[in-house]
């Protein structure tokens, strides 16, 4: 990754030298911005004038929950950004107004850019959090995706950048709040960069070969993380049938499942979480294979291993007291006259024999076995990221992500930890009599229902069959549909179309259940 992201300090209280640009109040502080604008001799009446007239506008509004964003012109000094917070407006509608009220201000350019603002006029918890949300909004607008060829000469580094947060909290307090924010942000980076790379540049070996790069980055740094891979030949021992299926067509023997493990700063009777990631390199479909239109932008279809993978970086550096590991299962769907087809009949690592459905269903095979190997841990909390299914986009289309479960208390805690950290997912049902269209003639589980439209709460069913059992009662598990790893415009705190959905949220809602 370009350490250019890492080029953002911050600093508390404010640069004597420099204007405030942006301002963040409750409307009950309001005053803050008149109370900003009186103290710089460069500001006009005309300015004055219009800050008046913004909050008399907002006061008319004052009850809906929603954040009011408006740019104060200093006099031939460019702006003020002020934002202001009325009545209890929800993460996401204040990350979105966040950013865009302000991410221009935090652009990358080739010049050292310093920027002030102020949080005095909220609560203490309010101004924590959106320390926090600008910490990372500072890393996440200097991405950039991998270039190559004469584009890499045109790319002009970065310089750096340098925010000053006045807030009058406890330094502590502020040090955490920007610490988490910006490791948040750097990961959530990580997630797009690998997203975004060709499957020519990233492949299950180049892939491996990146997160090999990773560990020894978290080990320099002090932190012990172990990592295992399970090539096909384990896989084989194992009889992971069916992620051995969707690679039978790879000849190059570059697919398996990349296991890390951190073991938390917690006592010895930690408890224990595991990660899985889907991490198609390509995927053509198979003999199911995919039309043009729909095999562009194939390569992203290992975007639910690298928010996996982020996650779990995000845990070791953030030093959480619990134990992490993440599982990545590294493939690519292809074709060639030794690739599995319809009606094929495999068995996967824990013994259930799975009817072939669709050849493009391949994601739920490779997560199957490797939801199998991540319960031999006995964690108290398995989640698992997937760009799984069309059917969730249509759906939701790519606002929300959606979230299954095998427990209905657990998948309500994730919307509520959603709706909180701004990353929304929605519930959807799974099992029941949902099971009764997977049914088959000749096998365990048919792969997939041939004749519905809700595939989405199909594929979250047939994998529920592979998360194991502590104590005879199943493991507390969530798969997350992504939906929403792109988003035209930006969603959120993120500018750019490819998101990098999950590390907030995976964030929030584990430390939720864990700690």
């Amino acid at each position: 990754m370009n350490q250019e992201w890492k080029n953002v300090e911050f600093q508390f209280g404010r640069d004597p030298q420099a204007k405030y640009d942006l301002v963040v109040t409750d409307f009950g502080s309001r005053m803050t911005i008149q109370h900003v604008l009186d103290e710089h001799e460069n500001t006009g009446t005309l300015a004055k004038t219009k800050a008046q007239d913004e909050l008399k506008k907002i006061k008319k509004e004052e009850d809906h929950a929603e954040v009011k964003s408006f740019s104060i012109p200093y006099e031939g000094q460019g702006a003020l950004v002020a934002a202001i917070f009325c009545g209890q407006p929800t993460a996401f509608v204040a990350q979105t107004a966040l950013r865009k009220a302000f991410a221009k201000k935090l652009t990358p350019d080739e010049e050292d850019l310093i920027v002030n603002v102020n949080l005095r006029g909220l609560k203490e918890s309010h101004a924590k959090e959106i320390m926090g949300w600008i910490a990372s909004l500072s890393h996440v607008v200097r991405f950039r995706p991998e270039v190559f060829g004469k584009k890499q000469t045109e790319q002009k580094p970065m310089g750096k950048l340098t925010v000053y947060l006045d807030s009058g909290l406890n330094k502590k307090v502020s040090i955490d709040a920007i610490k988490e924010g910006q490791i948040l942000g750097f990961c959530n980076n990580q997630v797009k960069y690998l997203a975004d790379l060709p499957s020519n540049v990233l492949n299950p070996t180049t892939y491996r070969e990146k997160i090999q790069k990773m560990v020894k980055e978290l080990t320099s740094e002090g932190s012990k993380v172990e990592m295992n891979f399970f090539d096909k030949k384990q896989l084989q021992k194992r009889n992971a049938g069916a992620f051995l299926a969707v690679v039978n067509a790879d000849h190059n023997d570059r697919a398996g499942i990349v296991h890390l493990r951190y073991a938390g700063t917690g006592s010895k009777n930690k408890k224990k979480l595991a990660l899985v990631g889907k991490g198609l390199c390509f995927d053509t479909g198979g003999y199911n294979v995919k039309t043009g239109n729909f095999m562009y932008n194939m390569h992203r279809d290992m975007t639910g291993s690298a928010v996996a993978l982020s996650l779990f970086r995000a845990m070791v550096e953030l030093e959480v007291p619990f134990e992490v590991n993440a599982y990545m299962a590294l493939a690519e769907n292809l074709i060639s006259h030794e690739a599995y087809r319809p009606n094929d009949v495999v068995v996967a690592s824990n013994g259930i024999s799975i009817e072939v459905v669709d050849t493009d269903a391949e994601g739920r095979m490779v997560l199957s076995d490797t939801l199998v190997l991540a319960s031999e841990k006995e964690p108290d909390l398995i989640i698992d990221f997937a760009t799984l299914t069309g059917s969730v986009v249509r759906a939701l289309d790519t606002r929300r992500c959606g979230a299954y479960s095998n427990s209905l208390k657990f998948s309500d805690l994730a919307v509520k930890v959603g709706e909180r950290c701004g990353e929304r997912v929605w519930n959807f049902p799974i099992g029941e009599d949902y099971e009764d269209a997977l049914k088959s003639d000749i096998a365990d589980v048919r792969q997939c229902s041939s004749s519905s439209s809700s595939d989405h709460i199909y594929a979250a069913t047939f994998l529920s069959k592979f998360v194991g059992k502590v104590n005879n009662k199943p493991i507390t598990w969530l798969h997350v549909d992504l939906a929403a790893d792109t988003n035209k415009g930006g969603l959120g705190l993120i500018p750019s179309e490819t998101t990098g959905f999950g590390v907030r949220f995976g964030y929030n809602l584990a430390n939720e259940f864990l700690k």
